[in-house]
């Protein structure tokens, strides 16, 4: 199976996902969601059971919001 990638992207004035505002990249896998982005010079990751669990935490902390690409 092909992964479906995801974004974690800053919301436009309507709410919707800003594609060119995109701070979390990650990939949805059959049975996992991976993140990965780089903070302080080291790369980070996470691992959720869903894209959707994802963006509940960690879009709630950042006011981010799920992109599917």
């Amino acid at each position: 199976m092909t992964p479906k990638l995801f974004g974690l992207a800053e919301k436009t004035e309507t709410g919707e996902p800003d594609p060119t505002r995109v701070h979390i990249w990650g990939m949805q896998l059959p049975d996992r969601a991976i993140m990965y982005w780089r903070e302080d010079h080291r790369n980070q990751f996470a691992v959720f059971d869903t894209a959707a669990s994802a963006e509940s935490r960690f879009g709630s902390l950042f006011n981010l919001t799920l992109l599917w690409v």
